[in-house]
């Protein structure tokens, strides 16, 4: 990014040397998402984040249709955008997701058909909890439903080849990978309409109107070319995440969605008599970040909707919840700095 600066400063839409040099940046970055995507350039909208890539692809898939499902524990990003389409008319369906568990293929084409679209996570973004999308999408095709799946937390933890997969629209951001925030992009399958989050230029086809930040898309697609490394870390950072959690047990944490099947870079947990942003406090103070949740909820201080979802009837596991997040750089040391801090947290209250 650093390197591209004294080209990436053109606006990309321009016809002059500058602009032109600009473009070839912007494209360059495209062509590198798309690789991991194993997608075809022209089919990728690229936009300024994660956030407004799910609002794009929900808008392509539900454009027209009477009713769209998803889950109890979406990304504020499609839940948001679903309860828009709600208000506007639309049936939404929310699938429950118990303990962690998520809903089946079958369940989900209970509320299938040529009139639907369906708006689901592949990764959960607290949990870690790898949802059946593969399954989901041929259910999808089978009745004719539309699919918009939400890819953001699978970049660098899943492979992901957008043909074989089936869906009709696909999200990623940069961050998740290493690459600088507000940057992302979202897939869609040629031929589907895609309305413009909000109005402007033709920018992107037409589908993401606005000068785009060719800079931070050039670290986009510096990151992508680690994916794969990263994707096989999983083994390695899955065990790691095993240590801590086994440790913490030790403590009386209690893992949340463990009977799910889930990616390694994600560990959430409970311990009761705790509240979530206190223990968030105090290891802070020990040099540990960790989390409640979603860092686009942050601030609210409240239970996790996501936990309180997955456990209605353990509502302590919501209320002193954590997210803990391991990837590609964590190192042995770092879980055992983090246990350590834990350690010194707990005695206290004991104390």
């Amino acid at each position: 990014m650093q390197e591209a600066a004294a080209i990436a400063w053109a606006n990309p839409s321009s016809t002059h040397a500058a602009g032109r040099a600009s473009r070839r940046l912007l494209e360059e970055a495209r062509e590198s998402v798309a690789k991991v995507l194993r997608a075809s350039p022209a089919d990728l909208v690229l936009t300024g984040g994660g956030t407004e890539a799910c609002n794009l692809g929900i808008r392509a898939v539900s454009a027209g249709r009477r009713r769209i499902v998803s889950t109890a524990v979406e990304h504020p990003a499609v839940a948001k955008s679903v309860e828009r389409i709600e208000r506007q008319g639309a049936e939404a369906v929310i699938l429950a997701v118990p303990r962690g568990r998520p809903p089946s293929a079958e369940a989900l084409a209970a509320h299938l058909d040529s009139d639907t679209a369906v708006a689901v996570q592949w990764v959960n973004h607290e949990t870690g909890t790898i949802f059946p999308v593969a399954a989901y999408a041929r259910a999808c095709r089978a009745h004719g439903a539309r699919l918009f799946i939400d890819g953001t937390q699978a970049l660098g933890k899943l492979p992901i080849d957008v043909e074989t997969l089936g869906a009709d629209a696909l999200a990623v951001a940069a961050q998740k990978v290493g690459g600088p925030a507000g940057a992302g992009a979202c897939w869609v399958r040629r031929g589907l309409d895609v309305e413009p989050v909000f109005d402007g230029g033709s920018q992107e086809r037409g589908r993401r109107p606005g000068t785009p930040d060719s800079a931070s898309m050039v670290g986009f697609g510096a990151a992508c070319l680690l994916v794969a490394r990263r994707v096989e870390a999983q083994p390695a950072i899955a065990a790691l995440r095993d240590r801590l959690e086994s440790s913490l047990s030790e403590l009386g944490a209690v893992t949340n969605a463990a009977e799910a099947p889930r990616v390694g870079t994600a560990s959430n947990l409970s311990l009761d008599g705790w509240e979530g942003a206190l223990l968030v406090a105090a290891l802070d103070l020990e040099g540990v970040c960790v989390s409640t949740g979603a860092a686009c909820s942050s601030g609210l201080h409240e239970p996790s909707a996501v936990i309180r979802a997955m456990y209605p009837d353990e509502q302590w596991r919501a209320r002193s919840a954590v997210r803990i997040s391991l990837g590609f750089e964590t190192s042995p040391s770092d879980i055992e700095t983090a246990l350590h801090a834990f350690q010194r947290v707990l005695a206290r209250k004991e104390s």
